[in-house]
């Protein structure tokens, strides 16, 4: 049965164990897996879930700020990309639309991130 979703969440099975702040994206079984640095991701995981477990993701499109997981020290104000672990870090070749709102001072810190548009 095809529905849709109006509430910015989804919960999808978990495909590996996913910590809170990664980037995921859905695989071909239909369930939530860590986005690595290319992959086209659906949104942000809002809590840690292990493999098999549910999963719930904020979708890129929910209204607001999301919670993500810094790979690396991260600047107030930065322009966010992503990294192959499903982490956001300041640097790389592809920007994602968020900017950071606070500082990252280490590797998985939690940050919120707000979302941005260039020349906007």
């Amino acid at each position: 049965m095809t529905t849709s979703n109006a509430s910015g969440y989804l919960t999808l099975p978990a495909a590996a164990a996913i910590v809170e702040g990664q980037r995921l994206k859905i695989n071909a079984s239909g369930q939530y897996d860590v986005a690595a640095l290319t992959d086209i991701a659906v949104g942000v995981a809002i809590h840690a879930a292990a493999s098999a477990a549910n999963c719930t993701a904020k979708l890129w499109t929910a209204p607001g700020t999301f919670i993500v997981r810094a790979n690396a020290a991260i600047v107030a104000g930065a322009r966010l990309f992503p990294t192959a672990n499903g982490n956001v870090d300041d640097a790389g070749v592809t920007a994602l639309n968020l900017v950071a709102r606070e500082a990252a001072t280490a590797a998985n810190d939690l940050i919120e991130a707000a979302p941005c548009m260039v020349g906007a």
